[in-house]
């Protein structure tokens, strides 16, 4: 089948742990699906009792397509997927056991974001004293530790216990019958550990279980897999811990290094070919990566040819750092497209002076990583409206369209509607269904009414429509008209989205899923991975997005100290500096053919000056792995390293051109030595007075 003898190895492994150590470009995806099929077609595994867990719904995507490509018969009934819809899976059957109904939802980021601040404001607690976004991701950081509310120790914050806190939220997302993405993966543990006979049933369903990402996995997603493997202990890990750079968000890469010592008996498979960069590029990878002291031994290999040495180019400042990578896409789109080329960045803050210059340059560009299609306002609004009509809503939808359009329902009153509904004790299909009949309603319901009228009147109909009914609610609502109140081109890119949204209810209808299943899939679809991928542009990501992609020609950006290794890695010591290396390591690796590192000896960050000095990962690496550039003379580019006005031709009625404000005529000059003050007329925004020592100003 192609694979090189390390991988065969993989594949042919018996029985027991596995270890796949698999560096980046060795084909672990290839080995992954090859392996089950080798499990399916020599050791007469069945397909169903196969579990294979990704991190990302692109991922399990890929696998999935793979499996299909390889076995057939639509990747042959192996259970695939995210560690999360994986876990939704079991507690659709056993959440019950746990005093949740089987059909209880799965909350978003924003419907969180409001259930916290309207758990904060019932108790008086101003976000000045404790912010909700840093509860709610205190409250994660329990979950992803496997800490249940009354296991999470006090944690005091501005005098309040965020643990009783913590206690609180959990009662009210048990009240609304659903679940946060932590939830999901906690609660499973929950079964698996707490319920002898839901454990049983749940680590008895599978013979083999294969794990993709191991070293990104947290404690309570490695406590998961140890449960779901602990009696069969076949389990197939692979992973690379020189690509674990998500410690911040919870991963630990003491799992994956510690994996021998965890299961007795492991056998360990190191796939070390690289098929993706030059040989040239792998050498300068290998060079970054052995300083690292704590880490699994190995080395990637060229399988290709030696290829252009990486370079790194010291420049002026961030526009002229731009400037050079504008040069060198231009150049290289002779031969590649837009879309085979990508800057890296740390920060997403760096992309200010990229973005500029390439406008200038008229390189198109995407932004990756920014709001995904299900997190979009009119995208939720409209699975609210959705998921009312097909009896699918639960509280927080109720509430989330009771004033859209405004009807004139407060927060007072949603907050009246709220209590009406939990004290009814019904289901809200139930609810809506009373509430239309009954001959008195209280103030706010009043203003509702007219909305659960028309929805109960369109029930009977949608199950002859398509999209059942998602369209012909919101327009017979008013929410489509409210959108055009935003302006024609807002109105016009919103009433798009939700069109797109009902072509994709129609077609997964269509399959045979049902609607309560669709919403669990957009729910699980909040991750922001969906990007305008057929559009030719270089991609502007951060370092982290990039891990898993690959570009023909790959700038690195920033590569200096306190920005890569970032400052709070350099505060925390060794082990933030260790995962800081890793993460240019990855970034090094996205590369195929042609690699620049770029720095800048002058980088404005929120508005003060920085004098950089070159990373410490580079700052002593020979020769033969880097070329070292440094570009610090642009004629036409004003910064502090200008000793004097003649010297620069800077004068009143000078014609210049700044990055941020374009082209404009200088008016006066005052001041003298670094203190100089210009004011500029310019075209499009007016007269600015700016610093002429960080200016930057290009002499037209």
């Amino acid at each position: 089948m192609g694979l090189n003898t390390a991988q065969q190895a993989a594949v042919e492994a018996s029985d027991g742990p596995q270890l796949i150590l698999a560096g980046a470009g060795s084909g672990k995806t290839r080995t992954v699906v090859h392996r089950i099929g080798h499990l399916i077609a020599e050791r007469g595994i069945a397909p169903h009792r196969i579990l294979a867990v990704t991190f990302t719904n692109k991922a399990a995507k890929e696998l999935q397509q793979r499996l299909s490509d390889l076995i057939g018969d639509g990747s042959g009934g192996v259970i695939s997927g995210t560690f999360h819809s994986i876990s939704l899976r079991f507690l659709r059957r056993y959440a019950d056991v746990l005093g949740y109904p089987k059909s209880f939802q799965v909350i978003d980021s924003d419907d969180q974001k409001t259930l916290v601040k309207r758990l904060l404001k019932a108790r008086n607690i101003s976000s000045d004293r404790l912010h909700p976004r840093f509860l709610t991701s205190w409250i994660e950081q329990q979950k992803n530790a496997g800490f249940l509310p009354e296991q999470a120790e006090s944690m005091l914050w501005n005098g309040l216990d965020l643990r009783d806190l913590y206690i609180a939220y959990q009662d009210d997302l048990k009240q609304l019958e659903r679940m946060d993405f932590s939830d999901l993966i906690l609660n499973c543990v929950r079964l698996l550990r707490d319920f002898k006979d839901v454990g049983t049933a749940m680590f008895t369903r599978f013979d083999h279980i294969l794990v993709d990402e191991y070293q990104d996995t947290n404690p309570v997603q490695h406590e998961w897999l140890c449960l779901l493997a602990q009696e069969h202990q076949n389990i197939t890990v692979v992973g690379d811990d020189d690509q674990s750079i998500y410690g911040w968000r919870g991963a630990d890469v003491r799992h994956i290094l510690d994996f021998e010592r965890a299961w007795q008996h492991a056998q360990v498979h190191r796939l070390e070919e690289n098929y993706r960069s030059t040989a040239a590029i792998l050498k300068l990878a290998n060079a970054i990566i052995c300083v690292n002291e704590d880490r699994h031994e190995k080395q990637l290999h060229a399988t290709r040819e030696d290829g252009l040495k990486p370079e790194f180019h010291v420049c002026v400042d961030e526009y002229a750092e731009a400037r050079h990578m504008a040069k060198l896409f231009n150049e290289r789109y002779a031969t590649v497209l837009w879309s085979q080329m990508a800057v890296l960045y740390r920060s997403n803050r760096q992309s200010l002076a990229i973005e500029q210059i390439f406008r200038e340059e008229d390189i198109p560009y995407r932004i990756v990583g920014g709001l995904s299609f299900f997190a979009r306002m009119e995208i939720k609004d409209a699975l609210a409206f959705w998921a009312l009509l097909n009896d699918c809503a639960d509280g927080m939808h109720v509430l989330r369209i009771c004033n859209k359009p405004k009807r004139g329902i407060g927060a007072k009153g949603q907050e009246t509607i709220a209590a009406l509904l939990s004290s009814s004790g019904q289901r809200v299909a139930q609810w809506l269904a009373s509430t239309v009949q009954a001959t008195s309603q209280p103030a706010p319901l009043k203003k509702l009414l007219p909305l659960l009228q028309l929805i109960t009147t369109l029930q009977p109909q949608i199950e002859e429509i398509a999209d059942r009914g998602l369209m012909l609610l919101l327009e017979r609502s008013g929410y489509i008209d409210s959108l055009q109140a935003m302006g024609e081109v807002e109105a016009e890119s919103r009433i798009e989205n939700i069109k797109t949204l009902q072509s994709y209810i129609e077609l997964s209808l269509e399959s045979g899923i049902t609607p309560i299943e669709f919403m669990d899939r957009a729910a699980l679809m909040q991750s922001g991975e969906e990007d305008n991928e057929d559009k030719d542009a270089v991609s502007l990501m951060s370092l982290h997005r990039a891990k898993g992609l690959e570009f023909d020609t790959v700038v690195l950006a920033g590569i200096e100290d306190g920005m890569l290794p970032h400052q709070r890695a350099l505060d925390e010591g060794e082990v933030g500096i260790a995962e800081e290396r890793r993460l240019l390591y990855v970034g090094v690796t996205r590369a195929e053919n042609i690699l620049h590192l770029t720095s800048a000896r002058l980088r404005r960050i929120f508005g003060d000056m920085t004098y950089p000095m070159p990373s410490r990962f580079i700052a002593n690496l020979s020769d033969d792995v880097l070329f070292k550039s440094e570009t610090m003379k642009q004629p036409t580019v004003y910064s502090n390293s200008q000793p004097s006005l003649a010297s620069q031709n800077i004068a009143v009625g000078c014609s210049v051109k700044h990055p941020s404000f374009g082209q404009g005529i200088i008016v006066d000059l005052e001041g003298a030595g670094d203190a100089v003050r210009v004011s500029i007329e310019f075209e499009a925004s007016g007269t600015k007075r700016l610093m002429l020592k960080y200016a930057a100003l290009t002499v037209i």
